[in-house]
């Protein structure tokens, strides 16, 4: 059993190996000026738009001319009050070019982000070579996931097992080893965090080990350096008062029991609990109400069940005590139902609010984390099973051996011998569930430092769709054309309002106004040919919309088509297949309408070249 025990911490050591640094749970949705957007004139400053919200005060933007010198920019702040962007301020008379801008950015819940992206004045000329700010701190974030880990394990030791001998085995403190495992608890999890706040500002910087003592300061500055200073002064106070209570009770019979101490060990679990939730998107958005009571009862029944089990199997295989095992046996059997129940709900409204779609489970790393850590749970459910079903009742019976059903041995030692067998197999059990809830941990920590699914498959769309538009564009000479337009009410038996000047920003307030950029690729007459249809907000943001509706018309002629949906692929992004009848001058007539009826036309014209082939 010991055996058993060594391999599941090292396959958990394995996992947090295995797992990939800490991924960014906050993602780039939009740029202004746009990737690979030719403009007429400078712009006077640069806005970039996530998913999540950013910190200002980490944050590092750079600007690359042609040749690759750094431009002189301003400093990195929110466009108003909006935390989710960033903008800095351009130096006016620039040449004309391709500028490179290289970011890197740290979400609220403490994950960073970094990038690069082009845009160009006048002409697109060649650019320099992107580069990443700083190292991707790889090393770091495997010290953390595993510091991380360490700090989940000593979080459930400690609750579970206090919680263990306050409400089933009031005399547990008495028992040193007992003790022990509420000391390794709180020790492992004080030392996780200390290492966890000496490592997260090098991390955040890209700085490497060196860092640490300049990391410091920035990590302290963060959301979540100031809840691991707050973690430790919480563990530090509660270490002094147990220091004080067992001084006290030297040379007494140490018994805890009654509603004060349960209500004491779950308000002290759950305020360090909280300072996990706080450091996660449970703490950010609207929903903060309902997801951070859901993030604390989820991570405190994982503590109380998953973390009374080594408590349990010192009773089991150590003590042996036979009035404290028919008494504590069942009874955290029963504790551990209510806390799967609990689990299982705020498990699966985690999953709906960071997975959002069976391709996002299917399709992503969370996902995966994901589902090796429900079968993990399964696997723990089926052992549980079977001992409160099988092994447990036999534990309860064998204390209520009647006498006259044996003979020539003493009732007494005859129920002594049987509670001892039954402990011994239950024990088996509970060690399997032990070292199995330490790959849960495990699981658990990769899961909180990877991009929750929804997003990364967001993120993952937006890459394809940035990646067919950069190879339309990179097809012989495409038409490429960026328009802005207004969504209105339309009149019944009228098209939209028509919308034709390039580059031009409609008049008036934000709301309903966006751009169209339409590439026509290879732009061919008598050739199959692409269309691809960006539509972004102000912010060169994804714009929500219904349907995307084109057709096709000769400027000369008489040849129109009627109109046809476009095929979405996600984040505002949308693309035809269509053939071109012959060379010529030709408009494309696009047709946005978002979920309210409103709607407007944008006329893209193009020239269909011949084939030089």
């Amino acid at each position: 059993m010991a055996a058993f025990m060594v391999v599941a911490m090292l396959s958990s050591l394995a996992l947090l190996g295995l797992a990939a640094p800490a991924s960014a749970h906050a993602s780039l949705i939009g740029t202004t000026p746009r990737p690979d957007q030719v403009l007429a004139a400078e712009p006077a400053d640069i806005v970039l738009s996530f998913s999540d919200t950013v910190d200002v005060k980490t944050a590092t933007v750079q600007v690359l001319d042609p040749a690759g010198a750094a431009l002189a920019i301003g400093l990195p702040a929110h466009l108003g009050a909006d935390a989710t962007t960033l903008q800095v301020t351009l130096p006016t008379g620039l040449a004309t070019g391709t500028r490179t801008v290289l970011y890197r950015v740290v979400s609220n819940d403490g994950h960073p982000i970094q990038g690069s992206f082009r845009f160009s004045v006048g002409v697109a000329t060649a650019s320099a070579t992107p580069g990443a700010l700083v190292s991707d701190g790889g090393a770091l974030g495997l010290y953390l996931g595993v510091a991380r880990w360490v700090a989940f394990v000593g979080l459930a030791l400690a609750v579970g097992t206090m919680l263990l001998v306050v409400l089933a085995w009031p005399e547990g403190l008495g028992v040193s080893a007992v003790r022990r495992l509420l000391w390794y608890g709180l020790g492992s999890l004080g030392l996780a965090s200390v290492v966890s706040l000496l490592l997260y500002g090098p991390f955040v910087e890209g700085t490497g080990l060196s860092g640490m003592v300049s990391g410091l300061d920035i990590g302290l500055s963060t959301r979540v350096g100031r809840l691991l200073v707050l973690r430790l002064a919480l563990i530090v106070l509660v270490v002094v008062g147990l220091l004080v209570w067992f001084r006290r009770s030297r040379g007494e019979a140490v018994r805890v029991s009654g509603t004060v101490p349960v209500v004491g060990t779950l308000a002290v679990g759950g305020v360090l609990a909280l300072t996990w939730s706080l450091a996660t998107h449970s703490a950010d958005g609207g929903g903060k109400l309902v997801n951070l009571p859901v993030d604390l009862v989820h991570m405190m029944a994982m503590a109380a069940w998953l973390g009374g089990m080594p408590a349990l199997l010192v009773l089991l295989l150590k003590v042996k005590d036979t009035e404290a095992l028919t008494k504590a046996v069942p009874m955290f059997s029963r504790t551990a139902t209510v806390c799967v129940i609990a689990l299982v709900a705020t498990g699966f409204l985690q999953a709906w609010r960071q997975v959002g779609s069976a391709d996002a489970l299917t399709s992503t790393s969370y996902g995966d984390w994901l589902m090796i850590k429900v079968a993990l749970v399964v696997g723990i459910l089926a052992l549980g099973g079977f001992a409160r079903w099988w092994a447990t009742p036999r534990l309860v019976a064998a204390q209520a051996i009647p006498e006259g059903k044996i003979s020539r041995r003493n009732v007494a030692t005859a129920r002594t011998e049987a509670v001892s067998a039954g402990s011994s197999r239950l024990g088996r059990v509970v060690a399997m569930e032990t070292g199995l809830g330490a790959l849960v941990l495990a699981v658990t920590a990769t899961l909180v430092a990877t991009q929750p699914a929804e997003a990364a498959h967001e993120a993952e769309l937006a890459a394809l769709s940035s990646a067919s538009t950069n190879r339309a564009l990179l097809t012989a000479s495409p038409a490429d054309a960026t328009i802005g337009f207004r969504l209105a009410k339309v009149v019944d038996g009228q098209e939209p309002v028509a919308f034709s000047k390039a580059l031009e920003v409609p008049p008036g307030a934000s709301k309903g106004r966006g751009f169209v950029q339409a590439v026509v690729s290879p732009a061919f007459g008598g050739l199959p040919n692409e269309l691809h249809v960006s539509v972004t907000d102000d912010q060169g943001r994804p714009l929500p919309v219904g349907t995307v509706l084109v057709s096709l018309r000769a400027v000369s002629g008489v040849e129109k088509s009627g109109q046809h949906p476009l095929s979405s692929t996600g984040q505002g992004h949308f693309f035809s297949a269509f053939t071109v009848p012959r060379e010529g001058q030709w408009e494309l007539a696009i047709t946005v309408q978002d979920i309210n009826g409103e709607a407007a036309m944008v006329v893209v014209p193009f020239e269909a070249h011949v084939s030089a082939t």
